[in-house]
């Protein structure tokens, strides 16, 4: 991994949070403001309230990153393919095409 690439090995563990807090957490912060069976101050609404504000914005901005962190990780391992282009082997290129125009399509800094 270099130095440059901060999240490429993030995106499981992203998902990981995000499926937990999808799965687990909204259901249970939407349960202790919903639920009107239990007599609950206008303190504890108002916390609930805002921590399902807070809970459901985390949903939404999860997925709109993890869909982020994968496109460019796509377009990574796209590009990757094209890393290696610079390392043909000229001379197998020349024996199989002739030298005089190997030479004219050949890359300057080659």
């Amino acid at each position: 991994m270099t130095k440059g690439c901060v999240h490429c090995c993030q995106v499981p563990e992203l998902a990981g949070f995000w499926l937990l807090t999808l799965l687990l957490q909204s259901p249970f912060v939407l349960f202790l403001l919903l639920n009107e069976a239990t007599i609950i101050t206008p303190l504890e609404r108002a916390v609930n309230i805002v921590m399902t504000a807070f809970v459901l914005f985390e949903d939404v901005a999860g997925f709109f990153a993890i869909r982020a962190m994968v496109a460019s990780q796509v377009n990574k391992f796209h590009l990757r393919q094209f890393a290696n282009l610079e390392q043909i082997d000229y001379a197998a290129y020349e024996e199989s095409i002739g030298s005089d125009t190997y030479r004219s399509r050949r890359p300057h800094n080659a």
